[in-house]
């Protein structure tokens, strides 16, 4: 036995002693571990530093009744303890299953001591409800008062609907050709009561248009089909590509219209290293969160503009950005040769020869000219659920707005890119010279409300096979101040502050008998000019203390993983890649895969359309850029920032002067990279299943694609000279 050996053989037992009951008691596999990994830190003279300390949990969010994992690894340390939702000695390493019963935010802290100090590691995580609220018709908050139980539901009645909008905010044109557009929306529960599958609405959304052929879209939007119950309205930032074509993977293949598409389809890029892309192209907000109601509420920036990573054609690279408490940068995009591609049918009928014509020099899509000017925020409503109670009176659902303050801001910020300012940020950010990642915008300010009898709110009700309108003018005000959209309550009084409160989100209308008059301007010859049965309405109390609520199927279409054994979704298979679940507050179990970003699925389609473009040489460029887009992000997105990151809330007064609060994405569409993975690996989205007992399309793997969107069908319909 040499010296070595026997100090070496000394130095074990005295590890062996030093280590508390709790490490000697520890599993077998555990103990060992640990003794090795101690006798390799002796063996290369390595200095014992401060305890390092692992803690993951099984996921953001858990449900009620459901079981948490919760899993750890330490170095260096002598003990651990937990504290926070759960108490107690823990061993050095391990793994813990925690059912949780009480709904709420949950932090749970592990302490591991040893001799050069203290290390702390916190996990925080939603217990939520299992089960749909029957009276809101969504998850709700743990925070929120007891929704009523003692209530009446109903049916919509036969020949009735409703129709319409809020009105919407005209701006300032944004630069035309521009780089895009940004503004700050305020996060608030938009309907009383939840929807059903086939009802959606648009709250506030932007359009941004090409020279002819495409646009991108976006807005708070809520369609439960595809995201489910949330308590708020999601994020939609979808590319429509050519005007809603049936194909479209960032549409209807993502499941909105219950279409999955063939490989060669496919053309939505998940840019994000740090947030999940829902199918539908939707960002949840944490219903967990404090509203801030009495300061303003919360807000999150969102639009689009565009980065150029130095494609062989100079096409751009199109992408959502948002700005948000936890997560601000860019969010899913697009392979530019998608806003380039004309549906055929267009081209054999003619109208995209008269497109051609009508635009002339000008005509250009997304990927090659950029955007024309945009000025408006809009709104799109389609719910049921109106009830007639009498010949003249009416229960039907209006828009929700926060009631806190007479005057309560909606919208803010509107901003416009330049291309030259995008096309120095892109060359910045690859030689490595951009210093801050605040994308340089100029505010425009608010100019007008959008409101025309086509647009406003009206019950439209069949008598006898002719319709009549009866046209609805709710008792807010909907205004502007530069740069500031907000809405007006009438708190005059105690009746009428309490009939406003009454009637946000559900309200009874009375019909009069005085006919309505349209606008100045419209044309008389318009059908709204000519339209013989046209009638005011009033908004009045409730007629009895019936709390009535609108009967609504909960089915929602869950997004399948795809069978790779079939030709057409060979660009999703998954190889030896581990697939990760994450629950939603949605209800619904997220699987996600970690791609290297130019060999995720929409990439591998890039080089299976277009090889020509898509080289081996090209694609390392590619990849090398996103790696630096990944390093501005991890280097300036923070928790909580202090500071606008990449879209800017100080480049003119926000309400109060004050900074926003900034919405909290759902913690579920949250992951951080895997060791390795910081930069130029992206989680991409492989399934997202509700539960069996509420999905419209049951369990089991997405065979093939709808018959239309197959590979043999798809169609190389694209003008890259644009």
């Amino acid at each position: 036995m040499t010296v070595k050996t026997k100090a070496l053989g000394i130095l074990t037992l005295m590890i062996f002693v030093a280590w508390p009951i709790n490490v000697l008691q520890a599993a077998p596999s555990v103990f060992f571990s640990r003794l090795l990994s101690s006798i390799t830190s002796i063996q290369a003279g390595e200095d014992l530093g401060p305890p390092e300390v692992s803690f993951t949990a099984s996921g953001a969010n858990v449900s009620v009744d459901g079981v948490l994992t919760l899993t750890w690894q330490s170095r260096y340390a002598a003990s651990c303890i937990g504290e926070g939702a759960w108490q107690g000695s823990k061993a050095l390493s391990g793994s813990e299953q925690i059912t949780e019963s009480e709904l709420g935010a949950k932090r749970y802290t592990l302490r591991c001591s040893g001799d050069k100090g203290t290390t702390e590691s916190a996990i925080e995580t939603n217990v939520i409800a299992q089960d749909i609220d029957a009276y809101s018709g969504t998850k709700v908050p743990s925070y929120m008062p007891a929704p009523p139980t003692d209530f009446e539901l109903f049916d919509n009645s036969d020949g009735l609907s409703i129709t319409g909008g809020p009105e919407g905010f005209w701006h300032e044109n944004t630069e035309s050709p521009g780089a895009g557009k940004f503004i700050f929306i305020r996060v608030h529960q938009a309907a009383r009561h939840g929807l059903e599958w086939g009802e959606q609405f648009g709250w506030f959304g932007s359009w941004l248009s090409s020279f002819g052929v495409n646009s991108i879209e976006g807005g708070l939007w809520q369609n439960p089909k595809t995201a489910g119950p949330y308590y708020y309205p999601t994020l939609h930032v979808a590319g429509v590509g050519d005007a809603y074509h049936a194909c479209s993977d960032v549409q209807m293949g993502s499941g909105l219209y219950e279409r999955i598409v063939g490989d060669r389809w496919l053309a939505m890029l998940q840019i994000s290293n740090r947030v999940l892309t829902v199918p539908g192209s939707n960002i949840g907000f944490d219903m967990e969160q404090a509203p801030f109601d009495d300061d303003n509420g919360i807000w999150t920036g969102w639009g689009w503009s565009y980065l150029t990573f130095n494609h062989p054609q100079d096409f751009k690279f199109w992408m959502s950005f948002v700005e948000t408490q936890d997560y601000q940068g860019p969010i899913n995009g697009y392979v530019p040769e998608y806003f380039n591609w004309v549906d055929p049918e267009k081209i054999s009928q003619g109208s995209f020869g008269e497109t051609l014509e009508h635009y002339g020099d000008n005509f250009g899509s997304l990927a090659t000219k950029g955007t024309q000017g945009d000025y408006l925020n809009a709104n799109e409503y389609y719910v049921t659920g109106t009830l007639k109670l009498t010949d003249d009176l009416f229960y039907v659902p209006l828009p929700k707005f926060p009631f806190v303050k007479e005057r309560e801001y909606i919208l803010a910020h509107p901003q416009s890119m330049s291309q030259t300012s995008m096309d120095d940020y892109s060359a910045a950010l690859r030689d490595g010279s951009l210093d801050s990642a605040l994308i340089p915008t100029e505010n425009r300010a608010f100019s007008g409300i959008y409101q025309s009898t086509h647009q406003r709110l009206k019950i439209i009700e069949d008598k006898a096979g002719e319709e009549y309108r009866y046209i609805v003018t709710p008792d807010y005000q909907v205004g502007f101040d530069g740069h500031l959209g907000y809405v007006d309550w009438d708190f005059s009084n105690a009746e009428q502050k309490n009939l406003n409160e009454q009637s946000n989100g559900y309200g009874y209308v009375r019909r009069l008998e005085t006919k309505w008059q349209v606008e100045e301007g419209m044309s008389p010859d318009d059908p709204y000019n000519l339209h013989p049965h046209q009638y005011n309405t009033e908004i009045v109390a409730a007629p009895d203390d019936v709390i009535r609520v609108p009967r609504k199927e909960h089915r929602f279409f869950s997004y399948k993983e795809r069978d790779t054994s079939h030709p057409d979704f060979e660009n999703w298979k998954i190889g030896d890649r581990a697939r990760y679940h994450t629950l939603l507050q949605s209800g619904a179990t997220a699987t996600y895969v970690w791609y290297k970003f130019v060999e995720q699925p929409a990439m591998l389609t890039a080089v299976q359309n277009h090889p020509e473009t898509y080289t081996p040489e090209y694609l390392e460029g590619l990849q090398s850029q996103i790696e630096s887009l990944h390093q501005l992000i991890n280097t300036h997105s923070t928790p909580q920032p202090t500071e606008p990151v990449f879209i800017n809330y100080r480049g003119a007064p926000m309400p109060d002067n004050k900074d926003p609060h900034l919405a909290k994405i759902d913690p579920g569409q949250l992951v951080k990279p895997l060791p390795g993975y910081e930069v130029g690996y992206v989680p991409v989205i492989i399934s997202v299943m509700h539960p069996e007992a509420v999905s419209n399309n049951g369990v089991g793997l997405e065979s093939a694609p709808h018959v239309d969107c197959t590979n043999t069908t798809w169609t190389d319909t694209y003008y890259p000279d644009l």
